[in-house]
């Protein structure tokens, strides 16, 4: 069997801004290591970003963030805050459909209960 080769170099996710139209954009002021990992991406993938698209470098050896860039410009569209707000909904009413995690939800707002009061009652 070969052995996986590991993954090496950086990707770049390119985050929603669709809430926001792009003449609207405002890029952020980089600090000196965003600007060493921007000068290190390929001209086309800097020029979103100094628009001022929201993105985050990952690195593929370790999976870990390197950059995040302009982060204040993530923004849903209206449809993609609807298309959340009932995939949650769904989740939600399927969750409470099953009596153990009822029980599960109403012995933790018990507690929270309690907690918020000042301490437990009994």
């Amino acid at each position: 069997m070969a052995k996986r080769k590991e993954p090496k170099g950086t990707t770049i996710i390119e985050l929603n801004h669709s809430g926001i139209p792009d003449d609207e954009l405002k890029p952020e002021e980089f600090n000196d290591y965003q600007l060493a990992v921007l000068k290190a991406l390929p001209p086309e993938r800097q020029a979103p970003i100094r628009r001022g698209c929201p993105v985050s470098v990952i690195d593929l050896a370790t999976g870990n963030q390197m950059a995040a860039f302009n982060m204040h410009n993530v923004a849903p569209s209206e449809l993609q805050k609807k298309q959340l707000g009932k995939a949650v909904y769904e989740a939600m009413q399927r969750y409470f459909q099953d009596p153990e995690h009822v029980k599960k939800y109403e012995a933790w707002k018990k507690k929270k209960e309690a907690e918020s009061d000042g301490g437990d009652k009994t």
